[in-house]
């Protein structure tokens, strides 16, 4: 047992001496009002080291109230592009959120992109952004 629990230290000990980096970065949003809300959000990761690359992406969306409707996606094979979108809406009354992540060659980026709109007043818009580059 001792000569186990030694071998996976060593494993462990090496393996993050030979790690050269790694980077992880998302943005979410959220918008409501009347009733009606929508949420997307979108995390990834890249690593490198000596063994090769590896990157995971996840994204996911969200809508209530009126007429509601959500999808997300993740396509590619060594940079992956994803997108979440969620949108709300009853009459003129709607929300809606938007999320597109690039992940891969080292860098990770994302941004969200939100509104609500109600009739007669201005819309409600923000926008968050999150990116990360494997270190050299």
């Amino acid at each position: 047992m001792k000569l186990i629990a030694t071998a996976i230290m060593t494993m462990m000990l090496c393996g993050s001496a030979w790690a050269q980096g790694s980077a992880a970065a998302g943005s979410a949003g959220t918008a409501a009002t009347g009733g009606t809300s929508a949420s997307s959000i979108g995390a990834g990761a890249t690593t490198s080291g000596p063994g090769g690359n590896a990157s995971a992406l996840g994204m996911g969306a969200s809508a209530a109230g009126g007429h509601a409707m959500s999808r997300s996606a993740v396509h590619g094979n060594n940079n992956l592009n994803g997108q979440a979108m969620a949108q709300a809406h009853e009459g003129g009354t709607f929300s809606k959120s938007h999320t597109v992540c690039h992940d891969g060659s080292g860098s990770v980026d994302c941004r969200t992109k939100s509104m609500a709109h109600e009739p007669g007043s201005a819309p409600v818009k923000s926008t968050s952004s999150g990116s990360a580059t494997v270190p050299r």
